[in-house]
């Protein structure tokens, strides 16, 4: 059975709600705040306002409260605490349980109380109250009931307020249109065709709605709950953290005081040996010395006895003795030389200060980290490549502790996630390794305790092996000395032949199904969105436009320097961001840009060898960053611009100090690797975009994988490169 609750008890609980946390005295005119915390008007709330009036900043939370022209009177009233008032004010009135007056007949105890009046009544009362029309639907509950609300904060409901203009209806309707409480009358007239429903209904859907809005608060509450436990775990850990590196510094301090009293009873040691032996080398001198004194003392006391004899053996003795004496034998040999030597403080003083240092994570800086290497510009598969990782402190000094440093290459394509070795080369020095499998773009991943690094992730292009380029995959012949090549959107290759120059289209399994035009020394062709095909006439000094069934459309050009005039141009190239082409004008040493209707567009480039300037650009072709690649043959270099014709970088190196030499036609994969056939040594050299070698294949000569003369290159759908072996008659894949 539940105990009774009792009036005092309620009223103590009442008493501990009804205090303000600020004042901590009873609220004086109760203000809610929009963060939900309750504090008295004056003096609590009006003097945390701000000097312009304009907020004020809520003491439990630091929410910050904006104000209207009326300040703290502004905000809302907290109508629950004034119910808890009302009912407190009507508890204290009694002097025990039992004293409650009814608040209707005013002789009466009261034994319960009317929810809906807010008044207590008498046994008596409540049965009137339940006859009566007005009254007989209210609400009646025991004192228990009402203490029982009190104390886990219900309020008590009040009278059902009356409506104004029909005093004999309740209000027991909500407009929501007019957001106003109603009764039934208004609803004929005033609120007609508005949109409104009983007061009951409308507060359960409210409540309905509140209960659920409360849940992602409850689970927010929850999270910011455990989080707090989190805190007082961190703090705890920090505390045994802080105690037991206290307890590692005392030990490691302890060992260098033992190792230093060691070292001083082991030179205290040696001192005293080096004493000892030094005093007793120097006691056997002393007693020679003392010997010889002996000699010399007898001698010349007999002399003087005998003296006055003049006795010849005497004097030959004395001669004789006095001969023998060495001055030199009487000094001490053993010298008193024994010194400490200090081999500088300033070792011992460092080391002091360095061997142990008190570090936590939030020293190591991410921005003052860095990531080098070879491995950053590319890689072919198969191989190994490494990248190097500084960290590095707040400060820019190295990091001797232990990090948690991962690393990952993810082939963009696949998503496949290859893991990478990471070598801790110690004092922040760490070395990441990586060996792909696959040709394509990839991305290197690189994290220090679960932060990515600066420059992460780093794009990584992975080119074929330089094995893969030793013998053709496929080999198409009965071609008529292969220029240019291009494919279409078909997959077919278009590819410009023979001394006549015509134009063939090849199935991609290299059957010709079709040839067309007849042209004067053409070279290189490309075609547009639209399977369009465009040939350029070095003869003619002219660009020719064909349908993609290679009928005639147009041509443009004639030999000179004016704007589509050129001078022995070779190829031309189409950009698929802005539908223009681009086309290396040999003789005039620039670029002239035209739409595909063959008009005008731009040009750039001047003649020179400085960055930007160009010398007999022959062959051109875009990347997958809309970069244009040009092979600037007369400085045996390929240039790199932007498609407005900015200057990015410049390539040419290859192995061993080699360069570039007679370069001709270019091609770029997907996968931005660059293609660069050279016609002197008949090969073709292999690049990352950004220019760093990675292996060249062919040679002259009439095998497979041997080359005659390299007058074009193209890329297939594979991502295969088609080699134009001009003199052998031939195109080879690989």
């Amino acid at each position: 059975m539940a105990e009774r609750v009792t009036t005092k008890e309620s009223l103590k609980k009442l008493d501990a709600q009804l205090e303000c946390s600020l004042c901590l005295d009873t609220f004086k005119q109760p203000k809610l705040l929009p963060c939900f915390h309750v504090f008295c008007k004056s003096p609590c709330l009006e003097k945390l306002v701000t000097n312009d009036g304009r907020s004020l900043t809520c003491p439990t939370c630091r929410h910050i409260v904006p104000l209207s022209e009326r300040g703290v009177a502004g905000l809302r009233s907290d109508f629950h605490i004034d119910h808890l008032f009302e009912i407190q004010d009507a508890f204290n009135k009694a002097e025990d349980d039992n004293d409650t007056n009814c608040g209707s007949c005013e002789d009466g105890k009261a034994t319960g109380y009317c929810n809906d009046c807010g008044d207590f009544l008498c046994d008596e009362c409540q049965t009137a109250h339940k006859r009566l029309k007005y009254t007989r639907n209210h609400k009646l509950i025991s004192l228990d009931e009402l203490k029982a609300q009190v104390t886990s904060l219900v309020p008590p409901k009040k009278a059902v307020p009356h409506c104004s203009k029909h005093s004999e209806n309740a209000l027991k309707i909500y407009c929501d249109t007019c957001s106003t409480l109603i009764c039934m009358d208004c609803t004929i007239r005033l609120h007609k065709d508005h949109n409104y429903d009983l007061v009951a209904d409308v507060l359960t859907k409210h409540k309905e709605e509140l209960v659920s809005s409360l849940k992602p608060v409850k689970e927010k509450l929850d999270s910011v709950q455990r989080a707090l436990k989190d805190f007082d775990t961190r703090a705890k850990a920090i505390h045994d953290q802080k105690a037991a590196i206290e307890a590692n510094i005392h030990k490691e301090i302890d060992e260098q005081h033992r190792l230093l009293d060691q070292r001083r009873a082991e030179l205290v040691g040696e001192l005293e040996m080096l004493t000892q032996q030094k005093l007793k080398d120097l006691a056997a001198q002393r007693d020679q010395v003392e010997i010889t004194q002996v000699k010399l003392t007898s001698c010349l006391e007999y002399a003087e006895g005998v003296s006055k004899q003049a006795k010849t053996s005497v004097l030959k003795r004395v001669k004789q003795i006095s001969a023998e004496f060495d001055r030199n034998t009487i000094q001490p040999e053993t010298k008193a030389d024994i010194e400490l030597i200090t081999k500088g403080k300033e070792p011992l003083q460092q080391a002091c200060r360095s061997f142990l240092e008190v570090d936590h994570s939030g020293s190591f800086s991410l921005e003052n980290s860095h990531t080098t290497g070879d491995g950053l510009k590319g890689a072919t598969t198969g191989e190994t490549k490494t990248v190097s990782f500084r960290a590095k402190t707040k400060s820019n000094r190295n990091v001797k502790r232990k990090l948690d440093l991962k690393a990952e290459l993810v082939r963009l394509e696949s998503k496949d996630i290859l893991k990478c070795e990471v070598i801790d080369q110690q004092h922040g020095q760490h070395k990441i390794n990586y060996r792909p499998l696959n040709r394509g773009k990839h991305e290197l991943h690189i994290t220090v305790n679960e932060d990515a690094v600066r420059g992460s992730p780093f794009p990584i292009a992975v080119a074929p092996s330089p094995q893969s380029f030793v013998k053709p995959s496929r080999v198409v012949r009965g071609v008529n000395k292969p220029r240019g090549t291009v494919f279409n959107s078909k997959g077919q290759l278009v590819v410009v032949e023979g001394s006549g120059a015509t134009v063939s289209v090849l199935t991609p399994e290299g059957q010709k199904i079709q040839t067309f035009g007849q042209l004067n020394n053409a070279f290189g062709v490309t075609v547009d969105k639209d399977d369009n095909i465009y040939v350029v006439e070095c003869g003619n000094h002219r660009v020719n436009k064909f349908s993609s069934d290679g009928e005639f459309v147009a041509a443009v050009g004639s030999q000179g320097s004016g704007n589509l005039q050129f001078s022995s141009p070779f190829d031309i190239c189409y950009n698929r961001r802005d539908n223009n082409l681009y086309m290396p004008d040999q003789g005039n040493h620039r670029i002239q840009v035209l739409s595909t209707d063959l008009k005008f567009v731009r040009c750039f480039g001047t003649p020179g060898n400085g960055n930007g300037q160009l010398q007999q650009p022959l062959y051109a072709t875009f990347d997958s960053a809309n970069n244009l690649y040009v092979t600037d043959r007369g400085n045996h270099r390929v240039q790199v611009f932007t498609a407005e014709g900015h200057f990015l970088r410049t390539f040419s190196q290859k192995a061993k100090g080699k360069k570039l030499n007679s370069l001709w036609a270019i091609a770029i994969d997907s996968n931005d690797t660059v293609y660069v056939s050279e016609n002197g040594p008949h090969h073709v050299s292999v690049f990352i975009s950004q220019g760093a070698y990675i292996t060249t294949f062919g040679g002259p000569g009439t095998k497979e994988g041997q080359f005659n003369g390299i007058y074009g290159l193209s890329i297939n759908r594979n991502d295969s490169v088609v080699v134009s072996d001009l003199n052998n008659g031939r195109l080879q894949i690989f």
